[in-house]
């Protein structure tokens, strides 16, 4: 009887022990977890406020302007025809200062475009059968040029070197393409048709391309690497750029400091790095003002893109809040904010910016609602 007595005690007393030791385990849980919380709030929250008018936020600094500096004023009634397109998601600058817009047509990225290996899913439904690229004329925005039917199946970055070759990246594809002026055939193709991958080979839904002078190229492969690739001329890979990158959206290339600049869109923040064009015999090292290690980062807001001209950096913004998104120009070498802008409507969700090489204006275009705005440099 006794005995019995006392295996119930010793079961009973390791019962205690074990809840004791549950209700220890879980409140160190959740002194991690709270801890956790802590650590993640002030950048989740400071996210939040990025995202939110200064009139709400009550962080209205006062806005420095370079000696040289230009605040974008929109150009009411341009373009002057109905533009019949799709989710517009790049812009460009030809040799004649005419932009050139990259569009989707009737294609739309949306759940069920992808599955979760990152393979498009509507490969059957064939190429975008619209004319995907189109020029307008810079004064009037009347249709100058449209091209690019069947070729892509989701473009997403568009650029247009000094040579005038155009370069566009598709992430359905996986691929960058160029093609020479004039021509609607590709000379180079980067990437595997439809294969996404993380080797030399392959890219991951790559998102823009930046072209130097002297036809070195960076590609963002944005959306599942998080990297910055270069190449030289003929798609040869020289480096392999990497980080805590989260959604490398946009590329900007400043030659004369030497410098790209990348919409780190989900980090909410523009990065500045050694584009290592001017390396060699008698080049000076990179240092400032991008520091030691060619480097320069700012928390500025959920960027979706970047062009740079002189000394200004001029970036557009998507809020999660709607009629909230923006465009701001940046000092390059502090990326300090010189002015804040939009049209006269708001901006719903713009995707892509780029500058004029006569740096007299700047184009804006977004995926919602399609459209293109203007804006002279003052």
């Amino acid at each position: 009887m006794w005995r019995y007595a006392n295996v119930v005690a010793v079961i009973v007393l390791l019962s205690c022990l074990q809840r004791s030791l549950e209700a220890r385990n879980l409140k160190t849980q959740l002194e991690i977890e709270d801890r956790q919380l802590l650590n993640v709030l002030p950048s989740w929250l400071e996210r939040l406020r990025n995202n939110l008018p200064s009139s709400l936020t009550g962080r209205v600094k006062p806005l420095s302007v370079s000696p040289d500096g230009r605040k974008p004023a929109e150009v009411l009634n341009w373009p002057s025809i109905e533009l019949d397109v799709g989710q517009i998601t790049g812009v460009a600058v030809d040799e004649k200062s005419n932009p050139v817009i990259l569009h989707r047509g009737n294609v739309k990225w949306d759940g069920g475009s992808f599955n979760s290996a990152g393979h498009y899913a509507k490969v059957e439904d064939g190429p975008i059968k619209n004319d995907t690229i189109v020029t307008l004329d810079a004064a009037t925005g009347s249709l100058v040029d449209h091209w690019g039917s069947n070729l892509f199946y989701m473009p997403h970055g568009l650029e247009v070197d000094a040579e005038g070759n155009t370069w566009v990246t598709d992430v359905a594809l996986h691929q960058v393409f160029k093609f020479p002026k004039g021509s609607r055939v590709p000379s180079l193709t980067l990437g595997e048709a439809f294969v996404p991958g993380s080797d030399e080979k392959h890219f991951c839904k790559p998102t823009d391309v930046a072209v130097s002078s002297s036809g070195i190229f960076f590609v963002s492969d944005g959306y599942c690497n998080k990297r910055i690739m270069k190449f030289d001329p003929n798609g040869r890979l020289l480096k392999v750029y990497t980080g805590s990158f989260n959604i490398v959206h946009s590329l900007t290339l400043q030659e004369e400091k030497d410098a790209l600049c990348v919409a780190d869109r989900e980090n909410s923040r523009v990065v500045c790095i050694h584009a290592g064009l001017k390396e060699g015999p008698g080049q000076p090292s990179f240092g400032s003002p991008y520091g030691p290690a060619g480097y320069k980062g700012k928390n500025v807001g959920r960027v979706f893109a970047v062009a740079a001209k002189g000394q200004q950096l001029y970036a557009v913004f998507g809020s999660i809040f709607l009629g909230m998104s923006d465009g701001k120009t940046f000092d390059l070498d502090s990326l300090n904010t010189l002015s804040r802008w939009t049209p006269s409507k708001g901006f719903g969700s713009p995707h892509d910016v780029a500058v004029s090489r006569d740096g007299e204006a700047l184009y804006v275009v977004q995926i919602g609602p399609n459209s293109v705005h203007k804006f002279a440099l003052e």
